[in-house]
């Protein structure tokens, strides 16, 4: 798969310290976010996650599409920026510091599961009027096809303009499909290798958590996607994706 280079100097890096493995080193330039593999293939799971979304007719304001390419001569991807001039982005576990002064990871590991959930929906609920079961709805059941190890609090959140808040669009797919996950390159079988992904925001499982608000989801995913990912030439994330769509 041929793929295009960006030639990007350090004075476009941005570090961020936002994700579960710590601090990530991303270029901002020209509207576009560019962010390199960590782990290795971490791009082409951005953008299969972006071909599932796509192709089961998703509504494209409501995720990021990715691409893979090349930066400096490293692999990674880009995409969009998704904010507007006056719009800024607020993560869930930044909010909810801002109120209260607490982690929110940490309120939600002393709750059930469903209780954690419900709990930060009525939180969202409060401070900003919006109601996130849908939002929540369509990224677990994402995430459960993915397996997305990496949908902590920094991951979700909403986006405000001075005058109202509306939800994030679902981004940061790239460590799913098992990327990055040690345990499960010790295992033999596909099926032993995905019972190492673990989800990360409430239940540890995937299932679980698309479960509990399945009603509210209007992601449909076609199973035909598949064709599309195949030509991604990644064996690994093709073969997972067979597994969890079932077919």
């Amino acid at each position: 798969m041929q793929v295009r280079n960006f030639n990007i100097d350090d004075s476009f890096l941005v570090r961020t310290s936002g994700t579960s493995d710590g601090t990530q080193d991303k270029f901002f330039k020209d509207g576009l976010w560019f962010k390199l593999d960590r782990y290795g293939d971490e791009g082409i799971a951005e953008t299969a996650a972006s071909i599932i979304l796509e192709e089961s007719d998703f509504d494209s304001s409501k995720f990021i599409a990715y691409t893979p390419c090349l930066i400096n001569g490293k692999h990674g991807c880009y995409s969009k920026n998704f904010l507007d001039e006056d719009e800024s982005f607020i993560t869930i576990y930044r909010l909810y510091k801002n109120v209260y002064g607490k982690d929110l990871a940490q309120a939600c590991s002393k709750m059930d599961y469903d209780d954690a959930i419900e709990y930060v929906i009525s939180f969202v609920k409060q401070q900003t009027g919006l109601d996130i079961r849908e939002y929540l709805a369509n990224t677990f059941m994402l995430d459960k096809i993915i397996l997305n190890e990496d949908r902590h609090f920094n991951n979700l959140g909403v986006i405000f303009n001075g005058k109202y808040f509306k939800t994030a669009p679902i981004f940061d797919n790239g460590k799913s499909f098992l990327i990055g996950n040690k345990r499960a390159l010790e295992k033999d079988s596909l099926q032993e290798k995905i019972k190492c992904a673990y989800a990360k925001s409430f239940s540890p499982s995937f299932a679980t958590n698309a479960k509990y608000l399945e009603k509210y989801c209007t992601l449909k995913i076609d199973a035909d996607c598949i064709q599309s990912i195949e030509k991604l030439g990644n064996e690994g994330i093709t073969e997972i994706l067979r597994y969890t769509l079932g077919i």
